[in-house]
């Protein structure tokens, strides 16, 4: 899944300083051009411009800005390789142009001399027109002179950016002189179950024929590319920060663009903020939460709430329903989460694509007034990871004892293991009464303005708790632990370097379920208080 690259030519300037504290409505004064260079906008690029056409200005003029792959992305990216090469196994046979971005003039002419030749795919192939430069994925002869594209894609369905996507380079394709009968996408198809062994390609990957939506983009293709020349040739365009700076692709330039907004309680954490209501924000120089008026128009009844408790500062719990949930709690009580995996491609028989599957679990068992005991389990080696964890969490979790968990996961993951071990399904099932979500008695009965009206443990633990934080773990995050876990079990990270992950995974995993424990204290604390606020 190569880019595809549109060759533009660009007049820049020296740039200019924003000084409105609002950059996203700033008025952008016409500057006189000086220098001009050569700017070749990829598949990805052109991706990003109709997303928000601030973002390519910047990925084009300030690449300083752009920071390094977080490791989590990193992998997500290599998944797509994977992927991509896989579902060339769909077209056997095939050339593959193995030339690569770096090579763009000796990809085409590898391109050229391998269509010579009459061969029935091609894989990665390279085609030039009018300034656009594409690699597609796969490029299949039909029978009658034309060709079928398929775009690869590591979903498990088609998405609106995939129609464009596939357009632009049908686009650079057709305009090489080669007819497309079809333009489809390959996409993973999430009900096909790993029987081990090889995959099998026919059953993994759903193929879906996208060549009416790709042809009703296609026409436009010429007037984006004019536009994102005209604005790449001129200064920081302005664009208002909102719902583009994570949709459809998290923007690695949202720091940049919201360094206007205050650290501590911008607007946009508001709870489920719009566009439209960011926007009103903004254009009436309003960037705290603090300094929104309580009448302010338009602005829902929790976004109001969270208002009001920025404006008091002050920390809200609601004694007398934290007293009766707390009442219900069974001593001693299990702080329990888990660390899963689900990856694209299924590693264990009878998985399927993107099934979660928990390999890592943290157990503190706390006394209502005694010492707090830790019980782990990381599964280590190759071998499906469910079914000793399993039996060793249900040795660790006796019979008696709540059980809480933040968040509804945790039951999820409990009622996938009774599914796919029937034989422990009976005591797995006994586990449900003891279930208790500490999320949701922190969600219904307590309010911190450092949280803002977000639950996350992420958010919530250092609000309750300031003296406890993620912040110098090696490890701080759910997906860079899937991650990190993934390359061990693939043998991508090994030897003193793997021991070490290992050991990262068990910190991470144990500071959650701690944090369960010091919030449990937390609130227990106020509840006995016996009063509100």
């Amino acid at each position: 899944m190569r880019a595809v690259c549109l060759i533009v030519e660009v007049c820049v300037a020296p740039l200019k300083t924003q000084t409105d504290p609002h950059p996203a409505h700033i008025d952008v004064t016409p500057v006189r051009y000086t220098r001009c260079m050569g700017v070749r906008l990829s598949k990805s690029r052109f991706q990003k411009g109709l997303q928000c056409e601030k973002a390519l200005w910047l990925a084009v003029h300030r690449r300083d800005l752009i920071p390094p792959t977080p490791e989590s992305q990193q992998w997500i990216f290599d998944q797509g390789t994977e992927v991509g090469r896989l579902a060339q196994q769909l077209f056997p046979g095939g050339v593959e142009v193995a030339e690569n971005h770096l090579h763009p003039a000796e990809a085409l002419a590898s391109t050229r001399r391998v269509l010579a030749e009459g061969v029935a795919a091609l894989y990665e192939p390279a085609f030039e027109h009018e300034g656009s430069f594409a690699r597609v994925d796969i490029l299949a002869a039909a029978g009658d002179g034309r060709w079928d594209l398929y775009e690869v894609k590591s979903s498990t369905s088609v998405k609106p950016e995939h129609i464009t996507d596939a357009a632009v380079q049908a686009y650079a394709v057709e305009g090489s002189g080669l007819a497309l009968r079809t333009i489809n996408i390959v996409h993973i198809d999430s009900s096909y179950e790993y029987p081990g062994g090889s995959y099998d390609v026919s059953a993994l990957f759903a193929v879906q024929d996208v060549t009416v939506e790709a042809r009703a983009f296609m026409p436009s293709v010429p007037d984006h590319l004019a536009r994102f020349a005209a604005m790449l040739a001129g200064p920081e365009p302005a664009h208002p920060i909102g719902t583009c700076c994570s949709s459809p692709y998290a923007c690695e330039f949202a720091p940049y663009c919201h360094t206007f907004l205050p650290d501590e309680y911008p607007v946009t954490a508001l709870p489920r903020i719009n566009d439209s209501q960011l926007h009103a924000l903004l254009d009436a120089g309003i960037t705290a939460i603090a300094d929104v008026p309580s009448s302010f128009p338009g602005l829902s009844a929790a976004q109001r709430a969270a208002v009001a408790l920025v404006a008091s500062g002050e920390p809200y719990t609601d004694a007398a329903g934290l007293g009766r949930e707390l009442g219900s709690l069974t001593w001693p009580v299990y702080h329990l989460d888990f660390e899963t995996v689900a990856p694209a491609l299924p590693l264990w028989p009878g998985t399927r694509p993107y099934q979660t599957v928990p390999f890592q679990y943290s157990v503190h068992v706390q006394h209502p007034d005694g010492p707090v005991e830790h019980r782990e389990y990381l599964h280590r080696g190759t071998a499906d990871p469910r079914r000793p964890l399993a039996e060793r969490l249900l040795a660790d979790l006796g019979t008696t004892g709540s059980v809480l968990h933040y968040t509804a996961y945790e039951r999820t993951v409990l009622e996938r293991l009774a599914e796919t071990l029937p034989d422990l399904a009976e005591d797995i099932a006994a586990l449900r009464p003891r279930l208790f979500d500490l999320e949701r008695v922190i969600r219904l009965h307590t309010r911190h303005p450092r949280a803002v009206g977000r639950t996350s443990i992420k958010y919530v633990l250092p609000a309750w708790c300031p003296d406890m934080s993620y912040a110098d773990l090696a490890i701080a995050d759910g997906q860079t632990a899937s991650a990190r876990y993934l390359r061990v079990l693939r043998g991508q990270t090994t030897g003193a370097e793997a021991e070490q992950v290992l050991d990262d995974l068990t910190e991470y995993c144990g500071l959650d379920t701690h944090a369960m424990v010091r919030l449990l204290d937390e609130i227990r604390r106020r509840a006995a208080s016996g009063e509100d606020g």
